[in-house]
Order: C-alpha cells, then sequence, then structure tokens
C-alpha cells in the first residue's frame, strides 16, 4: 500500500471509491426472453460477412433518425455520427436545427465482438440518450472491424482519432465521456488507459467512461466463466474465444492495448477519470468485468456501477423492448450520465 497522503487517514484510504448498486430481482418477462435466446443463441451472434479494413459508414436506423437529427462527418478517417435531438417548432412540427449549443459529448462504441456494426439496438439507445442527457451530442463511431482491421491495425487508427477527437472537444469547450458496450467496452478502457501511458500528467483525457458489460481479459481463463455458461442465454465460450483471438491477432491475450484487466490503472485516479459500469451476472463477461471493477476500487478510481443478479450481456440494450430491467437500467445510466 502506497503511503498516506497528508490529512489522509487510514479509513479514508480503505473506504470503496466505487459505488456498487445492486439488484437480484428478475421479472418474468425477462425470464421468458431468456429461456427464447438461449436455443437460439448461434444464430443471434454469429458474426457478419467480413467488412473492408478501415472504418466503413454506417446506415443510421430509421428509429434514431425519427428521433434525431444525424449527420455523418470523419475524423482522422474514422466515421462519426453525430445525433441531436429533433426540435418542435411552435406549429408542433419537428425541425432538424439544433436550437442550444451543446457542452458535453458522448463518444459511443458499439458492441459486437469487434466484428459486426452498429444494431438496431445500439441506435435506439444513443438516440434516447441524445434526448434523455440535456446538452449532450451523442456521437457513434464506426470503428475499424475486425478480422480485416484486426487490433495491431486498429488500434494505432483509433489512438491517431483519439487524440483528435479529444483536442477538438478541449477546443469547443465540451466536456467527453467515452461509452461502449461488450466489445465498445474494451475499446474505450484501452484507448484511454494508452492516452494515459503516454503522458499521465498532461494527456487529454474523457471525464469518464461508461462499461456496459466490458470484455476485459481475453484470455477467457476464468474460471466462473464455464460456472456461468450454463445460464447465459447468449454467449458461449468457444464464441467470446473466437472472437477474443481474431481482434487481438499476432498481440499476446495478456496484452494491455487489449485487454485492461491487466493494465495499471492508478492513472485513471490520479487524473479523476471516472469508471462507471453495467454488469449483469448471467454474462460469461461479466466475472472479468467484476474484477476489473474491484481493481480500480483498489486503486482509487471513482465511479458508480450497477451490478444486477440473473441478468444477460448487454441487458440494458432490451430497454426498447420495455423490459423492466432494461429500462430501469438505461434510467440508471441517464441519471449517472446527466450528473457526470
Amino acid at each position: 500500500m502506497a503511503p498516506l497522503q497528508k490529512d489522509e487517514t487510514l479509513e479514508e484510504r480503505l473506504r470503496p471509491t466505487i459505488k456498487v448498486t445492486k439488484h437480484t430481482d428478475r421479472s418474468m418477462y425477462m425470464f421468458v426472453l431468456q429461456h427464447i435466446l438461449k436455443p437460439l443463441n448461434r444464430f443471434i451472434i454469429k458474426p457478419a460477412k467480413p467488412t473492408p479494413s478501415g472504418s466503413q459508414p454506417l446506415d443510421p436506423h430509421k428509429k434514431a433518425l425519427k428521433r434525431c437529427n444525424i449527420t455523418q462527418r470523419q475524423t482522422e478517417g474514422i466515421y462519426i455520427y453525430d445525433m441531436t435531438p429533433l426540435q418542435p417548432t411552435l406549429s408542433g412540427s419537428i425541425s432538424q436545427e439544433k436550437i442550444q449549443p451543446r457542452h458535453k459529448r458522448i463518444y459511443y462504441f458499439a458492441g459486437g465482438g469487434w466484428q459486426m456494426p452498429a444494431s438496431s439496438e445500439h441506435w435506439v439507445l444513443c438516440a434516447e440518450l441524445a434526448n434523455a442527457v440535456p446538452n449532450t451530442t451523442v456521437s457513434m463511431v464506426a470503428y475499424p472491424l475486425a478480422p480485416n482491421s484486426a487490433a495491431p491495425d486498429a488500434i494505432p487508427m483509433l489512438m491517431k482519432w483519439y487524440h483528435t477527437a479529444l483536442r477538438e472537444a478541449e477546443e469547443a469547450g465540451e466536456t467527453v465521456v467515452l461509452a461502449g458496450d461488450s466489445a465498445g467496452g474494451n475499446i474505450i478502457l484501452c484507448l484511454t488507459l494508452a492516452a494515459l501511458y503516454e503522458d499521465v500528467n498532461q494527456a487529454r483525457c474523457p471525464t469518464a467512461l461508461m462499461c456496459i458489460s466490458p470484455s476485459t481479459d481475453l484470455r477467457r481463463h476464468n474460471p466462473d466463466i464455464k460456472v456461468i455458461e450454463k445460464h447465459d442465454p447468449i454467449l458461449r465460450i468457444p464464441f467470446i474465444n473466437m472472437t477474443a483471438r481474431t481482434w487481438r491477432g499476432e498481440w499476446d491475450p495478456c496484452d494491455v492495448r487489449v485487454s485492461p484487466l491487466y493494465a495499471d490503472v492508478a492513472p485513471l485516479a490520479k487524473r479523476n477519470v471516472l469508471v462507471h459500469g453495467v454488469v449483469g451476472r448471467y454474462d460469461i463477461l461479466g466475472p472479468d468485468a467484476v474484477l476489473f471493477r474491484e481493481k480500480c476500487n483498489q486503486a482509487g478510481v471513482h465511479g458508480e456501477w450497477l451490478d444486477w443478479e440473473k441478468q444477460m450481456h448487454v441487458f440494458p440494450l432490451t430497454w426498447s423492448f420495455k423490459l423492466p430491467e432494461g429500462v430501469a437500467s438505461k434510467e440508471w445510466m441517464v441519471d449517472v450520465l446527466r450528473r457526470t
């Protein structure tokens, strides 16, 4: 343990810095959905046809277009989709003009095993965040996908994007939150830590990270994975092994550029980067996410986490289907993001 700082007591040193909100309930609707999904998981999570190398343009979903003005741009070769709420006019019609300036930006990295582009559920969640978090632009990041852009190629491109995006936000007077689920949660952790390793004192960094069911250890050696697999309605061990192997390419699975669980997270505490998260306990990636959360807690990193028993991988995406846990977890994220 590091020596106590001036005016710091041992009790203060041992006090948790990650606030965990725990739930143990499961609705009948979620129970039924999980049992429907379980025999169909091999069809649900099958990777799409490989995309070309580099960032590829996306097609915003029509449900998001009904609620947001969405504009496409590129930063350092990475396609970005900026989402702001459609504003009602005095006549009751919808205007695509932005009425008020935006002071916060959420960059969202959608999950999909590092191989699949954003789904309709991702677009709907981002549209909701754009409408629910005041004065905020939500920007979907079309990051390069494996196998044609595995981590050894994609991470350098994304680091270049990261530095430019954070500089532009600083110049615009915006605070930045990086958010992502599953593979996207992995990427936002790895990018932020890599930037801080370059220069912990001077590197630009986001105000906070919002990690939804993040993948934190590409070794996939946690013994709890096998225990939870019988309950997980979506993910299977061969699939998560395949996606990890495809993404990391020639890099070692313990390389901190792809496995944040092995990283020194003290720089996050030093720069006061908040690390928020959501984890479900019927998710085979959950045990490693909890280990990462506890590592942050021990290092003095601040943040808030939602920890929910019997919930599946990335369960907040179910909010648009009116599932109680999906709605509640989405509202929890909105509340945290409003206060961040």
